[in-house]
Formats: structure tokens, C-alpha cells, sequence
């Protein structure tokens, strides 16, 4: 019967008038948690490279990536309180200048830049 079925369905006949439903897809999760309260370092996070910038001079660096349209999230976890300021200005600035956007992903931690052209679904 079930053969039958498979090919009365190849053939385009429906099922007995019964409506297959179709398959959920599952949403894909992060592969990163923020509420995990580990301090482990990831190298991407969905498919976009996380940078660690210890100072100020060394965030400077990572912002070729934006020049060549690449998203990038900036983790500043690891920085004082003054260079994590300036990190956070200099991006903001850099961001701003080339119309993208700047998202926070968790407050204190992790910041998303994305050039202009790109979107982040929700």
C-alpha cells in the first residue's frame, strides 16, 4: 500500500484527499550562550569571527574587516574600563562613518558591527 502511495505521489495524484502537512523546520539555535556564565573563547559565533582586543592600539586592526564588508563581533571582556570605552567609540565611529551598524548582543561584552548592506535576522 505504502508503495502505492509513493507512486500515485510521483505521479502528482493526491493521497486520498488528504493534505500532507508540511515539515518545521527548526529554527537554528546560536553557538553561543550568554547565559552560560563561562568565560570560554569562541572563534565564531554563527559563522562570524569574534576578536578579543586586549588595548586600544590592538582594536584598531580589526577594523580592515568593516573596510571589506565583513561582519565581525567584538568581545571586550578582556580590556580595561577606559580602553573598553575607547574601543566602543573608536567602532562606533568607524561604524557610523561607513553607514553600518552597531548592535549590541550583550551589554558589557559582546558587540556586533556590521557594514552597510548587510542585515541581521531576528
Amino acid at each position: 500500500m505504502a508503495f502505492m502511495k509513493y507512486v500515485f505521489g510521483a505521479l502528482g495524484f493526491e493521497n486520498d484527499g488528504k493534505k500532507s502537512k508540511p515539515k518545521k523546520e527548526k529554527p537554528k539555535k546560536a553557538t553561543y550562550n550568554f547565559k552560560n556564565g563561562k568565560n570560554e573563547r569562541v572563534e565564531h559565533i554563527d559563522g562570524i569571527p569574534v576578536y578579543y582586543p586586549a588595548s586600544f592600539d590592538q582594536s584598531k586592526d580589526y577594523g580592515q574587516f568593516l573596510r571589506d564588508k565583513k561582519a565581525v563581533i567584538i568581545s571586550i571582556e578582556a580590556c580595561t574600563k577606559d580602553d573598553s570605552e575607547r574601543i566602543l567609540d573608536y567602532y562606533q565611529g568607524v561604524v557610523y562613518g561607513m553607514s553600518g551598524k552597531f548592535i549590541t548582543l550583550d551589554e558589557g561584552r559582546l558587540y556586533l558591527l556590521l557594514p552597510q548592506g548587510l542585515e541581521v535576522e531576528e
